[in-house]
């Protein structure tokens, strides 16, 4: 079996985990657009593709992997999603595995709007969210509202391009020079991931826990695996509604004890090593999905009080 990571960055601990899971059956390649990509060390076989928006994406990897004999693609970036969602039909039909929910779980969760709209559609706690200014100072006279509020652009990622606004004319400044913005609700909480797994059919599979100790760039750098019944059920509610397939991050804070979502990443998340660590082996279901397998649910039955802390490392390379 040959195993496609694309976008693999510096993701070297994922491609560890595939070839883990994978054994001496088969090779994990890694694809990216840099030659300079630390997690080619790790990789089987590497190969450069051009960046997305450079070229027919989809066609340029479905040619990779026809010419190669792939099994199974990951993408693992968000702009990847849409494009891979809305061409995964012409995977499958070469009976290659690529791993990407439908198309509109893709756009709910790259539109954080839509996130929120998703939540309040579906019985789902969010918090208040708005993407008229109007509507949101009005919220804040009427007592519904309390600064500190937060601007974000409604298609960021790796939590880029976010401004906590202490009053209206702050408010106003930050909403006027951010791209496509929406105002939230700031809520001073810890934060948790929970990272799910669903298989083919989008049946849940597994829900873990983790508590978010230290967050990098966006990222999870460190986190401890938790077991809180209503933080998986939360997570279970959100995967029964949400059609998605494979691995998925959702990002949650709690309110007054009541979780809340915030962001759906439909994808191997940053945090991901928390739940590897405490068993979930993703990147093994998955290659049981491929094999045909049926998978068994295993929610909740994850362990508490796994570490997860991110290091740095050094990469030498050859020419």
């Amino acid at each position: 079996m040959k195993i496609l990571l694309t976008s693999v960055g510096r993701r070297g601990y994922l491609v560890k985990y595939f070839k883990r899971a994978l054994g001496k059956d088969g090779r994990v390649w890694g694809a990216d657009s840099s030659p300079y990509t630390p997690a080619f060390e790790y990789c089987d076989k590497t190969i450069l593709i051009p960046e997305i928006g450079e070229c027919d994406y989809a066609a340029e990897v479905l040619t990779l992997c026809k010419k190669n004999k792939i099994d199974i693609v990951v993408p693992l970036i968000d702009p990847e999603l849409i494009v891979l969602a809305k061409n995964r039909q012409q995977f499958y039909d070469e009976n290659i595995l690529v791993v990407v929910s439908p198309v509109r779980t893709i756009e709910i969760a790259y539109d954080k709007f839509l996130t929120y709209q998703f939540g309040k559609d579906n019985g789902i706690a969010v918090p208040q969210t708005f993407i008229n200014i109007d509507d949101a100072l009005q919220a804040v006279s009427d007592g519904r509202l309390n600064f500190p509020l937060l601007v974000k652009p409604r298609n960021g990622s790796a939590s880029l391009g976010i401004l906590s606004c202490q009053n209206e004319s702050q408010l106003r400044f930050a909403f006027e020079n951010c791209p496509q913005p929406m105002i939230q609700q700031y809520i001073k909480s810890d934060e948790y991931g929970i990272d799910s797994f669903c298989d083919f059919d989008f049946a849940p599979i597994s829900v873990l826990c983790k508590k978010k100790l230290l967050m990098r760039a966006g990222e999870t750098d460190k986190a401890v695996s938790v077991n809180d019944p209503a933080l998986l059920d939360f997570g279970l509610k959100i995967v029964q509604k949400l059609q998605v397939f494979g691995p998925a991050d959702l990002d949650v804070v709690i309110d007054n004890g009541e979780p809340k979502l915030l962001e759906i990443n439909p994808r191997f998340g940053g945090g991901y090593p928390c739940a590897h660590l405490a068993g979930a082996d993703f990147p093994g279901k998955l290659i049981a999905i491929r094999n045909g397998n049926k998978l068994n649910p295993d929610i909740g039955s994850f362990p508490a009080g796994i570490y997860m802390l991110k290091q740095d490392e050094i990469i030498t390379m050859t020419e």
